[in-house]
């Protein structure tokens, strides 16, 4: 049985959707270290958060229903060489052959990564950090943010 997340990571944001203060460390999945937030600046997850651990370990803030879009942009994120993962092929919705559909095992992709990174000589774990979002109108509802950590297993 998962563990609910108990750190609490708040993002408090202006009104275009801009963070006004640093984000704050989070614990290392792979040591338990604090470890500096930093903004990602390539591929899909440019702008999202990442976080980079004294240990070597590189977290990165994935929704996993969106992992199949970003796979390639996490390991090279990580420093391993990117990679496409195994989806099933897409499926017409409807009659008129220009929607199809795709399941997204969320979970099932985090394996494949880890799997991949691991081939690749990394050591991965995931974390689970609540995201408490404040901007000038509101404050919304704690969302639980999975965080995919990865580091080489030997030094490169």
């Amino acid at each position: 049985m998962k563990n609910d997340p108990t750190e609490v990571l708040h993002l408090t944001l202006d009104e275009q959707s801009r963070s006004v203060r640093s984000t704050a460390p989070v614990r290392c999945g792979l040591c338990g270290a604090l470890s500096p937030a930093r903004s990602l600046s390539s591929g899909l997850l440019e702008g999202g958060l990442g976080w980079d651990c004294s240990c070597g370990a590189r977290g990165v803030h994935v929704v996993l229903m969106d992992l199949d879009e970003v796979y390639e942009d996490v390991l090279e994120s990580w420093g391993l060489e990117p990679r496409a993962p195994d989806l099933s092929p897409p499926e017409p919705v409807g009659e008129s052959g220009l929607l199809f559909a795709a399941w997204v095992d969320g979970p099932g992709l985090r394996t494949q990564l880890f799997n991949e990174a691991r081939r690749q000589g990394a050591q991965v774990a995931a974390t689970q950090v609540l995201a408490r979002i404040t901007t000038p109108q509101e404050t919304f509802p704690d969302w639980p943010w999975d965080i995919l950590w990865a580091r080489h297993a030997s030094p490169r």
